[in-house]
């Protein structure tokens, strides 16, 4: 079935890294919706929780939980296929959480570092009054309707404790890849996310990382912030590599993530960290964008960086083509083909476009400015500046 709205929900859906499925519901049951949950641990028949899934009243959106905390949502299209939404969290669970499900359902020790991972990579749900009232709407919408009914079923009410237990044993399995689905979405994501700033796609890595801020992650130490700055950290280094790739000089990456390397440390709370990340997603998109080098040759490459490290040094022809062993001449025409014009314009350029910085937001002197700048004649100084910008100095600063 297409329709807008239900395009809408799949959209949400995916956001959100929630799960869904159109399918024929007799070809469906848990384990095949729980990512792996079931398949990998428990040893049981397929179809043990099947029932849960038949027999579904017509327009009724189901809510279910399971003996493993794990929610789906359903409901049923006219033509018998049923859309099946999760599994999805309506809490955040902790490292206790799982181990008095552990304890309860006699799960083996062994596999709470697997079962940690999969339940931290499930979506989380907190405010789910208003995720189960956007569906209804949406259901309304899709079928032209009323509001639907709901039904809630928690599958710990349908048999005891003491009977679940005599149908069902765990194992730990060789293959300690419980949650494979749940970490290749990960890794996915993370691909989007880098790929988009190694084409300098501002508004489809802001896009993405929002993505990512739904994503949960396993602890790997009991200070929350202390963990949130670590993975802070990671994704510094991997954005950090993303520029690299798309051809930025380690000059320039390096003082970008020096900052936000300072900035992560010295967070206080976890709020802090998770405002860092959409100015540090805009930091390495403007790098790549403005400071892309790809384009260029490995001779200019090298003097444009030299020039933007240091304006006040010897940034003659000459001195570049001693420098990498070329010829004045060729060096001459191929930079010129390469940025567009002379090194001379490129490097007046550059230090003009300094001092107009440091006119604006310093009290220094022009003179001083000027020596800054790499130009210690204050009379050419102020030729080229008015050449550049129409005005003198003083000019530019009264402005």
């Amino acid at each position: 079935m297409e329709h807008p709205v239900l395009t809408f929900l799949q959209n949400y859906l995916s956001d959100l890294h929630i799960q869904y499925v159109l399918a024929d519901g007799a070809d469906v049951d848990l384990s095949s919706l729980d990512l792996g949950l079931r398949n990998s641990i428990l040893k049981c028949s397929k179809g043990n929780q099947k029932h849960a899934l038949k027999k579904l009243e017509a327009h009724t959106i189901y809510h279910v939980i399971d003996y493993y905390e794990c929610s789906y949502s359903l409901f049923q299209f006219p033509d018998k296929q049923i859309l099946f939404i999760g599994p999805y969290l309506t809490k955040e669970i902790s490292f206790h959480d799982i181990q008095t499900l552990m304890n309860n359902l006699q799960i083996p020790a062994e596999l709470f570092p697997q079962l940690q991972d999969y339940y931290y990579a499930l979506p989380a749900i907190t405010a789910k009054t208003a995720f189960f009232s956007l569906l209804r709407h949406v259901y309304a919408a899709i079928f032209d309707s009323e509001l639907p009914s709901i039904q809630y079923l928690d599958l710990k009410q349908s048999e005891s404790q003491e009977k679940f237990l005599e149908t069902h044993s765990f194992f730990v399995p060789e293959d300690a890849v419980l949650s494979m689905q749940l970490l290749e979405e990960r890794y996915h994501i993370e691909d989007e996310l880098l790929d988009a700033i190694s084409r300098g796609n501002l508004a489809k890595a802001l896009s993405v990382s929002d993505t990512m801020g739904a994503i949960r992650f396993a602890p790997r130490t009991d200070n929350e912030l202390r963990n949130r700055k670590n993975l802070m950290i990671t994704f510094n280094s991997l954005m950090r590599r993303a520029a690299y790739v798309a051809g930025v000089h380690p000059f320039y990456i390096d003082a970008v993530s020096s900052n936000y390397a300072t900035l992560i440390e010295q967070c206080r709370t976890v709020d802090e960290t998770h405002d860092i990340t959409p100015y540090m997603v805009r930091s390495y998109c403007d790098l790549v964008d403005k400071r892309s080098m790809s384009s260029y040759s490995e001779p200019i490459r090298k003097i444009l960086v030299t020039i933007d490290a240091s304006l006040t040094g010897d940034l003659s022809l000459k001195r570049f083509a001693n420098d990498l062993f070329l010829n004045t001449s060729y060096l001459s025409t191929l930079f010129k083909k390469e940025v567009g014009m002379t090194l001379t314009d490129y490097v007046n350029k550059n230090r003009i476009t300094y001092a107009q910085k440091h006119i604006k937001s310093t009290t220094l002197s022009v003179q001083d400015i000027a020596i800054k700048s790499g130009i210690p004649d204050i009379h050419y100084f102020t030729r080229l500046f008015r050449r550049e910008t129409g005005v003198t100095p003083r000019e530019w600063r009264n402005q």
